[in-house]
């Protein structure tokens, strides 16, 4: 996997800009909000350096997995998906952590509304290019049935992959709703995103065996 020189250079602005700012931030700073967007968890501002240095710890775990899976030559089939997923889940982690710091130097931000549709953005990305993952043990739907059978995994995937999209779409509706309307487009968007894919590759594989 080629190392994001770009990647790189937004990790390190963001943990220097998280140093310059630290003495500003009060001493407890919320690190966990409900569904609602609503602060239920507060820690020591000094959590504001893991989640600083979380992006970093991701991208060099996602730059180490590949070489290390026993289906790494799966990597290189699949290379633009991974690669386009790693950025994309990198930004999402720098974003989630300054709405956090945002929030703590008190920012009028709806963070509800904007992790919604960030998570909504991500799973669409990523829908976008399911289909072009080959089967391997470290990206992708893994389940005991798509790593069991090649076919299964393929077809697991297509429909996954039409299942984020719509999947992210419902969360970036559902972003504009509170409540218990937003309570249920959430549990439906990710049963369609998660459960259902599980499901169908359930459901192919027991085809093929029979």
């Amino acid at each position: 996997m080629k190392i994001s020189k770009i990647l790189i250079v937004l990790i390190i602005l963001s943990i220097i800009g998280t140093v310059l700012v630290y003495s500003s931030l009060p001493e407890k700073v919320p690190t966990h909000f409900n569904f609602k967007g609503e602060v239920d968890k507060y820690s020591d501002r000094s959590s504001v350096f893991f989640t600083g240095i979380l992006p970093l710890i991701i991208y060099v775990l996602m730059i180490v997995v590949p070489k290390i899976d026993p289906k790494k030559r799966s990597y290189q089939k699949h290379e633009k998906a991974y690669s386009i997923t790693k950025t994309t889940i990198i930004l999402f982690c720098i974003m989630m952590h300054w709405l956090m710091i945002m929030y703590s130097l008190g920012f009028n931000v709806n963070v509800g509304m904007i992790v919604r549709m960030a998570i909504g953005t991500l799973f669409i990305v990523m829908g976008n290019f399911m289909g072009q993952i080959r089967q391997n043990y470290s990206f992708g739907i893994k389940t005991p049935w798509t790593l069991a059978d090649k076919t299964v995994w393929k077809k697991t995937h297509r429909v996954g992959g039409f299942s984020f999209i719509v999947g992210g779409i419902i969360l970036i509706a559902s972003s504009f709703f509170n409540g218990i309307i937003g309570m249920i487009a959430l549990i439906v968007a990710i049963a369609i995103s998660a459960f259902y894919p599980m499901l169908y590759s359930y459901i192919v594989y027991r085809k093929i065996v029979d």
